[in-house]
């Protein structure tokens, strides 16, 4: 599975202490622009530490996070976002009284009826644009497999079903780095293959994607490069096929 591109993210020194408890321990690693780079390890490895403090929810005692050059590492989450950093969270994260169309264009880049200026001055464009918007989520909707459910509440859907709205929902947001966090958590074996695919083909259609899954079935058929984490620290960046004869990998995965 070739890799190319010039990096989309490179991560260098990054730390993080929760009460003297090192849970990131200088770790550096490379996104390539246009790849879906796989990030592996035990439990407890510092897998979610690291993505939460590319997207800006945790701040880092210290280390560079620089996005195609830019620094961003220590900016608020929504100024992350709005440089086009999105994520998933490990527990698929819905509004459960909003409907699936509503959930899914709340990624949607804000148009001009959401200021009332704009849309006082603007209204015929404010029309179109967010008729577009609306034509956008339906057809994401329906290449999610969830147009019968396109009216109802989140809230009411399944564990695969929210995760879909949840990965439409950044898919709305048109990223220009996708994190996923365990994105096969509380997924039933029904709908595993259907979200497998989706992450497949935003990969073939160009998008740069980090994904954290403990399935190594799946990150071995997706994924390239694979970063392996264990006890804050990367042990090797390479293909997973590497990683899998590597020993300090395998060691690692027997202590935990």
């Amino acid at each position: 599975m070739p890799v190319h591109g010039d990096p989309m993210l490179v991560v260098t020194g990054l730390a993080k202490s929760f009460g003297g408890v090192h849970a990131v321990d200088s770790v550096s690693l490379t996104v390539p622009s246009g790849s879906l780079t796989g990030m592996i390890g035990p439990n407890g490895a510092g897998k979610s530490t690291v993505l939460s403090m590319i997207a800006g929810s945790v701040k880092p005692d210290r280390g560079s996070i620089r996005l195609q050059g830019e620094e961003i590492g220590g900016m608020r989450s929504y100024r992350v976002a709005h440089r086009g950093v999105i994520r998933t969270f490990q527990h698929a994260s819905v509004f459960p009284q909003m409907t699936v169309l509503e959930n899914v264009l709340l990624g949607a880049s804000p148009w001009y009826g959401e200021n009332i200026l704009s849309a006082l001055a603007r209204r015929r464009r404010w029309r179109r644009e967010e008729r577009l918007q609306i034509d956008r989520g339906l057809s994401l909707i329906g290449r999610l497999g969830l147009s019968d459910h396109t009216n109802a509440f989140a809230g009411e859907l399944s564990g695969g079903q929210k995760r879909l709205v949840e990965i439409g929902r950044a898919i709305m947001a048109r990223p220009r780095l996708l994190l996923l966090d365990e994105p096969m958590a509380g997924v039933s074996r029904t709908l595993a293959p259907t979200i497998e695919a989706l992450i497949g083909e935003l990969r073939q259609e160009g998008m740069t994607l980090l994904l954290i899954e403990h399935e190594l079935g799946l990150v071995e058929r997706l994924c390239s490069p694979v970063v392996v984490l264990a006890q804050g620290r990367v042990l090797m960046q390479g293909e997973m096929d590497e990683c899998r004869v590597n020993p300090e990998v395998r060691r690692a995965y027997l202590v935990g």
